[in-house]
């Protein structure tokens, strides 16, 4: 058993769930973004200034459902301190309320402890993207049907299935070599969500990109780039442990692709979200996003999709130009 990894071999008939749930895995990691319909869209780059211009917020998969039941006050003063108080969402938890999700956070930021508890439908495909990651079958069963527990270095996750609930329990400065009371929080979350309802799949009125070559081809970054970006190429964006975020983005249809030099610098990093120009709400609830954005960094709608561009090191003009190949 490796340091601070959870394992235990489950029951019988759970293992082969899991197993065939894995044999599944291929279909699932095979499917590509789906087809949208005709785009519809105000000119490249331009962003509306009225929420109601907008589509609205996705519907969760557990309505009705807050943070202080999820997870109570109480619960979260024991974890986390007394001081413990409610994180504003950023707009990297976007793909999963677009995936149906619920996302919760606090933090004591003086004491530099933090608790995240993610929730989604779909848990069988979730996990099974999960236990391929680390390419195990032989997890706990300590939470739920069946999880993986990972401490190190003041950090701990925990990844469980439960029915058709898959929970993501991220803490970071707490006292829990072991994981125990990061699970003992995973249970008390479990507990109090609800069976999912089936989320719509989000809308998207432009075309999406089966690819990142595609969504924005290497020949035409570099003609903005210049001479930096001679030899460039995409890698892979994915981290090496397993985020429900980066998951539910690919299960959404999004993309996370990333440009590097010859030399590995990176040159472009880009995220589209389908469906998720809702971001870019007033109202939005991972906060409000800039849609201005920064010298290297913009935010722009393309049709109902949210589109996210950053290029360190280029200039604003660069930026923005590489954003309206981009919106296309």
């Amino acid at each position: 058993m490796s340091s601070g990894l959870s394992r235990t071999v489950p029951a019988i008939a759970r293992g082969a769930r899991v197993l065939t749930i894995a044999a599944l895995l291929g279909v699932l990691t095979a499917c590509s973004a789906p087809p949208s319909q005709a785009p519809t869209e105000a000119p490249p780059g331009s962003t509306p200034t009225s929420s109601a211009a907008l589509p609205p917020p996705p519907t969760s998969a557990f309505p009705g459902l807050t943070c202080d039941a999820l997870v109570p006050d109480t619960e979260v003063a024991s974890f986390l301190g007394a001081a413990a108080a409610p994180q504003p969402l950023t707009v990297d938890d976007a793909p999963v309320l677009q995936d149906g999700g619920t996302v919760c956070a606090w933090a004591d930021e003086a004491d530099g402890t933090s608790l995240t508890v993610r929730l989604v439908g779909d848990g069988v495909d979730h996990w099974a993207t999960f236990n391929h990651w680390y390419e195990h079958t032989d997890w706990s069963d300590s939470v739920g049907e069946i999880n993986g527990t990972m401490c190190s270095d003041g950090t701990c996750s925990v990844h469980a299935l439960d029915g058709e609930r898959f929970i993501e329990v991220d803490a970071a400065g707490v006292d829990d070599p072991a994981g125990t009371r990061s699970e003992e929080l995973a249970r008390t979350a479990l507990a109090a969500a609800p069976v999912p309802t089936p989320a719509a799949p989000p809308s998207s009125s432009a075309p999406t990109s089966r690819s990142c070559a595609t969504a924005l081809p290497v020949d035409t970054a570099a003609a903005h780039l210049g001479a930096a970006a001679t030899g460039a190429s995409y890698v892979s964006t994915a981290t090496p442990s397993y985020h429900l975020a980066q998951d539910s983005l690919q299960r959404v249809g999004g993309l996370d692709c990333r440009l590097l030099s010859a030399d590995s610098r990176e040159l472009v990093r880009f995220t589209v979200l389908p469906g998720g120009a809702w971001v870019l709400r007033e109202d939005s609830p991972v906060g409000a996003v800039d849609a201005a954005g920064s010298e290297h960094s913009a935010h722009a709608r393309r049709g109902d999709d949210w589109v996210r561009l950053q290029a360190p090191g280029a200039s604003e003009e660069t930026t923005q130009a590489l954003l309206v190949e981009l919106l296309g």
